[in-house]
């Protein structure tokens, strides 16, 4: 019948609680109601014999003991009081000890010799006491008799219970109450027995040992798992986190309980709680980019809530962004040779066609030039990574036969560290890069480029007069996968730009009009230690 050792436990304890209370009540009850019944005794019996001896008919009986009539009398008063009062015997006695009157007809007459009453003829005391002296053990209460006249003693009267009486009657009512209790037992079984089948339901027949097992198995499984994981009830309420996920937010304090939004705030997927769909995207968690994937919960065709799962990519666009820096500094580097190689084709030539006046000029010019803007670039520019990365973007403007220029008002000093050569090497390279590829058509294509520190932000800006971008695609730019190069883009060189601002805390405006098309960026010279505000 059971075959689980949960049911078992949960029957054993149960019964064992209801015979541990039974036992105890049946104790308590038997002991309070005999100390209860005693009392009683004592008290109901002392008034009646106190009654019983201030009662002219008692008086007249004793006074009177010649008169049949008035000691019949006796008989009549001890019999209806025994009835009122439930006391097993009421004895009437004169001074000497004749019973008078007693529910027993063979005593009457009889002179027991007061050894227990003698208080109550010689010094007229009313009292109760246990006594053997006239039937049995019992609960006697005596009161002295007076007569009318002379106010002295005449005789005593005795109103008993036997103990033996008393405890027949606890034992008939403890007899109930067990009646009762076998009952209770019953129901307390057969409730235990349903509850232990409920909960071995709930647990999916699971004993306690499995259960903790499993416990102890999910939690090291969790713990073990490098990406973060939280489980969200239906109402969005944070169920579970474990460690990696703690990690990752750098979060120490408890969350259960709390909403998603309190760390995830702003992101309309996890706000609205979509938990139909499972979904991928990525956000910006103060300076980490994390990509995170939502899932619904579901057990047995009901929606239980909501699973995330998240990983830290910050470390890997690093990766990215420094092998990005690498192939532009290369593809940098190779234009500039491209370049010079054939300027150095065209004095060549012109030395071997005898022109050496020739030659000697276009040296110089170029020589001046170059000279002109390394020296405004050193001036003006202070940042190393800055300065490579426009070195090489002018040898590439100068292949590609686009007029690049370095606005003469642009001024900025040494970067703080935290800016990170990847990050600039990605904004600034893809945007002068999509400037150039914009007007590397146009015969008057030009790509200006502006920096400036002043105040608690550093701007960059970059212009090119190319074709421009309608109003209804601005927003659509830096998407990742969309692209203005149709077959030719890859879509991830904005979503790039945006996410690497985004991460330095910046902002990025994009101004297209008939006449150029500006993207200008701000970011602040100092990090926010609060989380950023997620887009």
């Amino acid at each position: 019948m059971l075959k689980s050792k949960l049911q078992k436990k949960i029957l054993l304890m149960v019964t064992s609680l209801i015979l541990f209370l039974m036992l105890l009540m049946l104790t308590v009850f038997v002991v309070t109601d005999y100390i209860n019944l005693f009392d009683r005794s004592h008290t109901v019996g002392l008034q009646t014999a106190k009654m019983l001896s201030y009662m002219d008919t008692v008086k007249d009986g004793l006074e009177e003991r010649t008169d049949v009539e008035k000691v019949g009398d006796l008989e009549a008063v001890i019999e209806h009081y025994s009835h009122q009062v439930d006391a097993t015997f009421i004895v009437i006695q004169d001074k000497s000890g004749r019973i008078l009157a007693s529910p027993d007809e063979l005593q009457i007459g009889d002179v027991i010799p007061f050894e227990d009453g003698f208080k109550a003829v010689v010094f007229g005391a009313n009292y109760s006491m246990l006594s053997n002296e006239i039937i049995g053990p019992s609960v006697s209460s005596k009161a002295p008799i007076y007569n009318k006249e002379e106010n002295q003693i005449i005789g005593v009267v005795t109103v008993g219970y036997l103990i033996s009486d008393l405890q027949k009657i606890v034992q008939h009512r403890v007899e109930k109450l067990l009646l009762i209790s076998l009952i209770i037992l019953v129901l307390g079984i057969l409730i235990s027995y349903l509850l232990a089948k409920s909960i071995r339901k709930d647990t999916f027949g699971l004993e306690p040992e499995q259960i903790a097992s499993f416990y102890m198995e999910r939690k090291a499984i969790l713990a073990s798992i490098d990406e973060g994981i939280i489980a969200v009830d239906q109402l969005g309420k944070i169920t579970l986190i474990n460690t990696a996920a703690r990690s990752i937010l750098s979060i120490s304090n408890r969350r259960k309980g709390d909403p998603i939004e309190s760390i995830f705030p702003n992101l309309p997927v996890l706000t609205k709680l979509d938990k139909s769909v499972s979904r991928s995207f990525e956000v910006v968690y103060g300076k980490k980019r994390l990509v995170v994937s939502s899932m619904p919960l579901q057990f047995e065709g009901e929606q239980k809530g909501a699973l995330i799962t998240f990983r830290d990519t910050t470390e890997m666009m690093e990766v990215v962004n420094t092998l990005y820096e690498v192939r532009k500094y290369s593809d940098d580097l190779r234009a500039q040779a491209h370049e010079y190689t054939n300027k150095l084709y065209l004095i060549s030539g012109l030395l071997q066609l005898g022109k050496y006046e020739e030659a000697i000029r276009t040296i110089q010019t170029e020589i001046s030039i170059s000279d002109d803007t390394n020296q405004f670039i050193f001036e003006n520019i202070k940042d190393a990574h800055v300065q490579a990365i426009l070195f090489g973007k002018v040898g590439k403007a100068s292949e590609m036969k686009v007029d690049f220029e370095i606005d003469e008002n642009s001024s900025l000093e040494q970067l703080p560290e935290w800016f990170g050569t990847g990050a600039l090497t990605v904004i600034l390279g893809n945007l002068i890069d999509n400037a150039l590829e914009e007007v590397a058509n146009y015969p008057d294509g030009q790509v200006s480029f502006f920096a400036l520190d002043f105040g608690e932000d550093v701007i960059f800006e970059v212009s090119d007069n190319g074709k421009g971008i309608p109003p209804e695609l601005q927003d659509e730019l830096f998407k990742k996968g969309y692209s203005t190069k149709s077959s030719t883009g890859s879509g991830i060189g904005l979503a790039n730009v945006d996410g690497a601002i985004r991460v330095l805390g910046g902002t990025i405006q994009v101004t297209s009009t008939e006449e150029d098309t500006i993207f200008s960026v701000y970011i602040p010279k100092y990090p926010d230690n609060e989380e950023r505000e997620m887009r």
